[in-house]
C-alpha cells in the first residue's frame, strides 16, 4: 500500500474513532430528547432555565447503565448518583450540569473519560390555589400561562360540593352572626341597667351602639330592659313598704300593752295595800284566814297579768327591731342578685368577644364562596409566588402572564356579596332584601357590589 494511501486510511480511522467517541452519546440521547412529552431541545439548550430543587433529570453515562437513571434534585439542590457522592446542581444549566457530573465521576475515580448526557425528565410542578375548583399541584408545560394553569385546576370558582352548599352555609353562618350580635347588644344594654341598679340610681342610660342598623330592634331591647328596671324596682319598693307598714301597728300594740301594764301595776299596788290592812285586822282577830288567802290569790293573778303585758311589750319591741333588719336584708338580697346577674352578663360579654369575631370571619368566608357560586362575570385577582435567588417573590399577574416551573399561582375573586343582616335591615337597602317567589316557593338571594 502506498504511503499516501496508508496515511489517508490512518487519518480516516482517527476521524471515525473520534466520531464514534463523540457522536454515539448524542445518538444515544437523541431518542430521549425527542420522546413525547419532553421539552423542546432549543428550550433545554437555552441558558435561561436553571435547575432547582424539585426538578427530575435523566442522567445518561455512556456505556455505564449502573451510573445512569432518573434523579430527583433534593431540597438542598443535590442529586445522588449511584456509586458516587452527591452532586450540587442547583442553579445550573443543563450544559453546566453535564459538565459538573462528568467532573464528579472523574474526581471520584469512577471513569477516566466519562461521557455524560443530561435532560429534564420532569420539571417542578405548578401549584394552583384559591378560587379554583380543583386546587393542587399540576405538571409544568412550556408555554403555560396563568390561564392554562387555572384550566388545569378545573377553572375559576368553588368546587361542585361548595357550589351546591355555599349559599345555604352562608345563610346559616349569617344567622349565627345575627344571633350573636343580638345577644351582644342585649348584654351591653343589660350591663348598663344592672350597673345603674347596683349604684342605686332611679334610671339608666343605654350605651351608644352606633353600628346597630336595625333601630327598631334596638328600641325593643332598650324597652325590655327599662321594663325590667321598673319592675324590679317596684318589687323591691313593695317589699320594703310592706315591712315598713307593720311598724306603726307594732308601735300601737306596744303603747296599748304598756298602758295596760301600767294600769295593772296600779291595781297590783292597791291589792297589796289591801292585803297589808287585812293582815292587821287578822292579827287583831277581826279577820279570817280564808279572806286573807283570797287576797293573796288575787295579788298573784294580777302580778302574772302585769308580767304578761310587759313580756308582750318586749316581744313587740323585738319585732319592731327585726323589721329594720328585714328591710336591710331585702335591700342586701336585691343587691346580691344584681351583682350575680352583672357578673354573669360580663362573663357572657367576654365569651361573645371571642365567638362573635370568629363567627364573622366564618360568615365572610362563606359569603365569599356564596358570591362565587351565584355571581357571574366576577373579576379574578392572580398573584404568582416565585423563587428568586433563594427568596420567594410575590408578583402581580393576569391570565396571560407566563408561568415558570415551581410557581405558586393564587387566585382570588373580587365578587359581589350577599347582604349582611345589618345592611338588609337598613332603610336604604329595603329594596334589596331577600325575597320569596310565592308562585314557586324559591328564595331569591340579592347581591350587591363591593
Amino acid at each position: 500500500m502506498p504511503v499516501n494511501r496508508y496515511r489517508e486510511w490512518t487519518i480516516f480511522g482517527d476521524v471515525r474513532r473520534l466520531a464514534r467517541r463523540q457522536l454515539l452519546p448524542l445518538v444515544f440521547c437523541l431518542p430521549l430528547l425527542l420522546s413525547p412529552g419532553a421539552p423542546r431541545a432549543d428550550d433545554l439548550e437555552s441558558h435561561t432555565y436553571r435547575l432547582a430543587p424539585g426538578d427530575r433529570i435523566t442522567v445518561i453515562v455512556f456505556g455505564q447503565p449502573e451510573l445512569s437513571g432518573d434523579l430527583l434534585i433534593d431540597d438542598a439542590g443535590f442529586v445522588s448518583i449511584p456509586l458516587a457522592t452527591a452532586v450540587d446542581v442547583k442553579d445550573l444549566t443543563l450544559s453546566e450540569c453535564q459538565k459538573r457530573i462528568g467532573e464528579k465521576l472523574l474526581a471520584d475515580g469512577l471513569l477516566r473519560s466519562p461521557s455524560v448526557g443530561v435532560r429534564i425528565a420532569e420539571l417542578r410542578p405548578l401549584y394552583v390555589l384559591g378560587d379554583v375548583r380543583l386546587p393542587g399541584a399540576y405538571p409544568f408545560r412550556y408555554g403555560s400561562t396563568a390561564q392554562s394553569a387555572v384550566a388545569l385546576a378545573g377553572g375559576f370558582g368553588p368546587g361542585e360540593i361548595l357550589r351546591l352548599t355555599a349559599v345555604s352555609e352562608y345563610l346559616l353562618a349569617e344567622e349565627r352572626v345575627r344571633q350573636l350580635t343580638l345577644q351582644n347588644r342585649i348584654m351591653l344594654v343589660r350591663k348598663a341597667r344592672l350597673e345603674a341598679q347596683r349604684d342605686g340610681l332611679d334610671t339608666f342610660s343605654p350605651p351608644d351602639l352606633g353600628g346597630a342598623a336595625n333601630q327598631k330592634e334596638m328600641l325593643e331591647i332598650i324597652a325590655n330592659e327599662q321594663d325590667s328596671f321598673r319592675t324590679q324596682a317596684a318589687i323591691q319598693r313593695g317589699q320594703i313598704d310592706l315591712l315598713r307598714s307593720q311598724k306603726p301597728l307594732l308601735k300601737e300594740q306596744i303603747d296599748a300593752n304598756s298602758e295596760q301594764g301600767n294600769a295593772g301595776k296600779k291595781q297590783l299596788d292597791m291589792i297589796r295595800q289591801q292585803i297589808d290592812r287585812y293582815g292587821a285586822l287578822l292579827k287583831q282577830g277581826l279577820g279570817t284566814q280564808n279572806n286573807d288567802f283570797n287576797y293573796r290569790v288575787l295579788e298573784a293573778n294580777q302580778e302574772a297579768a302585769v308580767w304578761r303585758l310587759l313580756s308582750d311589750v318586749s316581744r313587740l319591741r323585738v319585732e319592731a327591731g327585726n323589721l329594720d333588719l328585714k328591710i336591710k336584708e331585702v335591700d342586701a338580697a336585691f343587691k346580691r342578685q344584681i351583682a350575680l346577674e352583672l357578673q354573669q352578663t360580663r362573663d357572657h360579654l367576654n365569651e361573645l368577644e371571642i365567638t362573635l369575631p370568629a363567627a364573622v370571619r366564618t360568615r365572610d368566608i362563606k359569603l365569599r364562596y356564596a358570591g362565587g357560586a351565584t355571581a357571574q362575570g366576577v373579576r379574578h385577582v392572580i398573584t404568582i409566588t416565585r423563587m428568586r435567588g433563594g427568596r420567594a417573590a410575590v408578583l402581580d399577574a393576569d391570565e396571560t402572564t407566563a408561568v415558570e416551573p415551581g410557581d405558586v399561582i393564587d387566585v382570588k375573586s373580587e365578587m359581589p356579596r350577599l347582604l349582611s343582616f345589618d345592611e338588609a335591615a337598613s332603610p336604604a337597602s329595603e329594596s334589596r332584601l331577600p325575597t320569596t317567589d310565592q308562585a314557586h316557593g324559591h328564595k331569591t338571594v340579592t347581591l350587591i357590589s363591593r
